[in-house]
């Protein structure tokens, strides 16, 4: 078997390269390091061509913190976009045989889903601070519900919280709110700081996902060939913790006790993302979760060997 890693060195691509090693199956990750631009369409077409996969695991994203969308609204939904029909359309045209993996952020969801299922992804807008890039994660469903329909091209659509761990990216810009945390406090720590600022009210609760909790319900996605599911799956738990509650237990791994304040200056987003679990539990009945503090605990001992 071989399978194409889309954005095979960022921080969920590299992941599950390194993982699918020990798979017996060929592996190419492809990301602009290795000449692969998703935004050129004949270049991808080339690549495709050459390689001819059976499975497609897109892990390619323009992508940042909040603050980053914010900041670059236009690019990001510009650079998404292209990549997604290029891709589909590489695929549809030198592979039509191989399964796609869509990866799709849950920020996809109705800015005012408490409980996130899927059957009402699109039962109101996303949160206007996620907007640009949200609105393109809702773009993978139908394009690639439409190529299916048209050509038979095959995916399957998990739906990810926010995903952390080691391995992920040193600048906050490019994190989500946890490894923020997580990078900002050991170096509060280093400095003997004794405030650590939260950025927004710390009253957000958000579900996380272990980086080796994702990339293990990949490859068993990838096993399941037999299976599409072209209806958005959730890797959920239906749990979730306060942007503060993730501060405080990362401040007690660490044995950081400088004070926690909040700087309300910064947008909170969503008031509360956690993903329905009941699709995910008749497909995988038997997975077990990393545990949050255990999570923690591995994702800090990362960025301290590293900053």
């Amino acid at each position: 078997m071989k399978i194409i890693v889309v954005g095979g060195n960022g921080f969920v691509g590299k992941s599950l390269v390194k993982r699918l090693i020990d798979y017996p199956c060929e592996v190419f990750p492809l990301s602009r390091i290795d000449g692969f631009d998703l935004t050129d369409l004949h270049s991808t077409k080339k690549f495709f061509s050459d390689l001819k996969p059976d499975v497609i695991v897109n892990c390619a994203a323009h992508v940042g913190s909040v603050h980053y969308g914010l900041k670059y609204p236009a690019s990001i939904v510009h650079d998404n976009s292209m990549m997604i029909l290029n891709l589909f359309k590489a695929a549809q045209e030198e592979c039509s045989n191989a399964m796609m993996v869509n990866l799709i952020a849950n920020c996809a969801y109705p800015m005012h889903s408490d409980i996130q299922r899927e059957s009402e992804m699109w039962e109101g807008m996303p949160h206007n601070t996620a907007l640009p890039f949200a609105s393109t994660r809702r773009m993978i469903y139908v394009v690639s519900k439409s190529y299916m329909e048209q050509f038979g091209l095959k995916s399957k659509n998990l739906v990810l919280p926010g995903v952390y761990g080691p391995g992920n990216h040193t600048d906050i810009e490019r994190v989500h709110a946890l490894d923020g945390i997580i990078i900002r406090m050991i170096s509060a720590l280093n400095s003997k700081n004794e405030e650590f600022e939260i950025w927004g009210t710390g009253k957000p609760v958000r579900e996380w996902c272990y980086i080796d909790d994702v990339i293990n319900i990949i490859i068993k996605s990838i096993e399941l060939d037999n299976k599409p599911s072209i209806d958005p799956i959730n890797i959920g738990q239906k749990t979730g913790y306060s942007i503060k509650e993730v501060a405080e237990i990362t401040a007690n791994i660490i044995s950081y006790n400088g004070m926690l304040t909040f700087n309300t200056n910064y947008p909170d987003g969503a008031e509360i993302k956690i993903l329905d679990n009941t699709l995910f539990k008749k497909m995988f009945p038997r997975y077990k979760f990393v545990p949050i503090e255990k999570g923690i605990r591995k994702t800090i001992d990362y960025y301290q060997s590293v900053i």
